[in-house]
């Protein structure tokens, strides 16, 4: 009998509630259930929790703490991605493949280890945005395509971000790149009717909003600047408000400038617009032939996002916004841990469509997840979560602003078009129905069961080639 493969894994544990931590799980559980015998895992998990709330199959080992004299226990920002421990796993467990699942530098020291020749190394890698250099340097050369050359197997959840990296980087032109998208248990989520989503608001819902026929947009994610979160608050406002006017002709919106610090539509010298612009033409096409926006007092936003992320703070934004009691939040979430999948899945289902204007992704778990429930997106239209989005949502026009050290673009969403295109679903609900309908049947190709059979055939095609430390190419390292 062979002996089984053996693949460390490492990127946020499998325990963790986040988006990486949700995609290990999903790729493995199901790759050890179809093959039994044939995988021995390991993983070293970043921001590892110890309960053991999603049932885990393999070991999973700690990235090293550091305890205070009153007992707390801290992550060692030294080896926040493993950076130390990496090393000792690796002599000690002796995969014959890591899998290293995320950014660079969530990876970047497994393909500069001293160690490098005794695995083999696969890079699932993110792409959340264009270009993707690292550095570009003088010769036109990259950074990170000189890296990803010390990989055996490259891997990106998307086409988007297979072209991000054969466009950007001149190193990995002859570089074959899979793609595998995240897989997904169709079973655990809720195509609701609308007399099925109006019984769970009753029970998931405030009862006073329940009771109110409210249009709910959801939101999940992290709060972070590559998320742009601030449109979030800043588009609501302006969908409860009626805070813009609609053109009968071109069917555009021009939302009304805000005035932050008054907390009020700014009236004459006006920024956005030209300065004397009166609101009595549409911008866009000119037409006189406009009507005023409508307040929708039902609107509301379910935020399902860690209040304690250190970045937009959103007690400012709703006050700033004065949409204070038009936000709901989950309770229980913080970076790591969350509530348990099938709540998640409620509350998605509870939905009417979701807002996704992130800046970036590398795929967007989200909304991929909010598909599989029938629920429409609106969303940014740029990087990996558009490529699938646009089988179940409608897209919103993007401007960039770039990340200040390595380049990479941040897409930041028109806001006229996205309370246009919200406006579009909470009018139409045949149409929120049909694009909930064809983003359920697109995602659910991506089965549990398919893609394990897909990344068994990476993983088996891995180990046809000889470790490197017994193959004629061998990898600098750094020691």
């Amino acid at each position: 009998m062979n002996k089984p493969i053996k693949i460390l894994i490492c990127t946020h544990s499998a325990q963790t509630s986040t988006g990486l931590g949700a995609t290990v799980r999903n790729i493995f559980k199901p790759l050890l259930e179809k093959y039994p015998g044939k995988y021995e895992l390991h993983q070293l998990g970043y921001f590892h929790v110890t309960d053991n709330q999603f049932q885990i199959p393999w070991p999973i080992y700690n990235t090293k703490v550091i305890k205070h004299p009153d007992g707390r226990l801290e992550l060692d920002q030294n080896d926040k991605y493993g950076e130390i421990s990496f090393h000792e796993v690796v002599e000690r467990i002796q995969p014959d493949i890591v899998f290293g699942y995320g950014d660079m530098w969530h990876f970047n020291h497994m393909l500069e280890s001293p160690l490098r020749n005794t695995y083999r190394m696969l890079s699932y890698y993110t792409i959340d945005g264009q270009p993707y250099f690292g550095n570009l340097n003088q010769d036109n050369t990259t950074d990170w395509g000189k890296k990803l050359l010390k990989t055996d197997k490259l891997v990106v959840l998307s086409k988007f971000g297979a072209e991000v990296l054969k466009e950007s980087c001149p190193e990995l032109k002859d570089i074959n790149i899979d793609v595998r998208y995240h897989p997904i248990d169709i079973r655990q989520h809720k195509f609701l009717s609308p007399e099925g989503k109006k019984e769970l608001r009753s029970k998931v819902l405030p009862p006073v909003i329940a009771a109110s026929d409210p249009f709910i947009i959801g939101w999940c994610g992290r709060n972070q600047f590559r998320k742009q979160n601030y449109k979030l608050w800043e588009t609501l406002h302006y969908l409860v408000y009626g805070d813009y006017i609609e053109c009968n002709s071109c069917k555009r919106v021009t939302i009304k400038e805000y005035n932050h610090a008054t907390k009020s539509t700014r009236v004459g010298n006006l920024t956005m617009y030209d300065a004397d612009y009166k609101y009595d033409y549409c911008w866009h096409c000119k037409s006189t032939d406009i009507v005023l926006g409508v307040p929708q007092d039902n609107t509301y936003m379910w935020f399902h996002m860690p209040k304690s992320d250190n970045f937009y703070t959103p007690e400012f934004h709703e006050r700033m916004w004065q949409i204070t009691n038009k936000c709901i939040y989950t309770n229980g979430l913080d970076q790591v841990k969350g509530i348990p999948e099938q709540a998640v899945f409620d509350i998605f289902s509870s939905w009417d469509c979701m807002y996704y204007p992130s800046g970036g992704e590398g795929f967007g778990n989200p909304p991929y997840e909010a598909m599989a429930c029938g629920v429409p997106i609106v969303y940014s239209n740029y990087s990996s979560h558009a490529e699938f989005c646009k089988n179940g949502g409608l897209p919103v026009r993007v401007t960039y602003i770039p990340e200040p050290h390595i380049g990479i673009q941040r897409s930041i969403v028109d806001t006229n078009h996205a309370v246009e295109q919200i406006l579009k679903l909470k009018r139409d609900p045949e149409l929120r129905y049909k694009l909930g309908a064809s983003g359920r049947n697109y995602v659910a190709q991506y089965s549990l069961q398919a893609m394990a059979v897909a990344w068994d055939r990476v993983f088996t095609d891995m180990m046809d080639s000889p470790l490197p430390m017994k193959n004629n190419k061998m990898y600098s390292t750094v020691i």
